[in-house]
């Protein structure tokens, strides 16, 4: 009776094993190009090249994510502003263990968001620094 039990529980075993790969996740493969629009808001502090205080919004900004290389989880490639090409940033970044939330640091900021499918990604930015700050966000698509 006891080598029954044992015999079963052995089976039990090897069936969980046989199932935990088909379980597992797979990663969602970012490399790529992704294209989006984001609006942001800055706030410049009083400078010599900027007298006053001022608050601006630039709403409907194109970008470009280029995802050069992935390594399970990680991730590096270029940000490159469509008005802009010329002022491209090497980004650096990770996905969660829920394969769906995401952070970035650019060469000055850092991004965060969601993995939202396999060809949509909601990001946001934050960048703080002596002469002021900028926060916006917006949808990239993988083209």
């Amino acid at each position: 009776m006891l080598e029954v039990i044992e015999m079963k529980i052995i089976i039990a075993v090897l069936l969980l094993a046989l199932c935990l790969p088909a379980m597992a996740e797979e990663l969602p493969d970012l490399k790529g190009n992704w294209t989006g629009v984001m609006d942001f808001v800055g706030y410049d502090k009083n400078t010599a090249w900027q007298p006053n205080e001022t608050v601006s919004y630039w709403p409907g900004e194109g970008w470009n994510l280029t995802i050069t290389e992935q390594n399970g989880r990680s991730f590096s490639g270029m940000m490159i502003p469509k008005g802009s090409p010329r002022s491209e940033e090497v980004i650096l970044g990770v996905l969660s263990q829920d394969n769906e939330s995401i952070t970035i640091v650019d060469e000055n900021g850092m991004l965060w968001g969601s993995v939202n499918s396999p060809t949509e990604i909601e990001l946001y930015y934050q960048e703080v620094g002596i002469d002021g700050m900028t926060v916006g966000g917006g949808v990239f698509k993988k083209v």
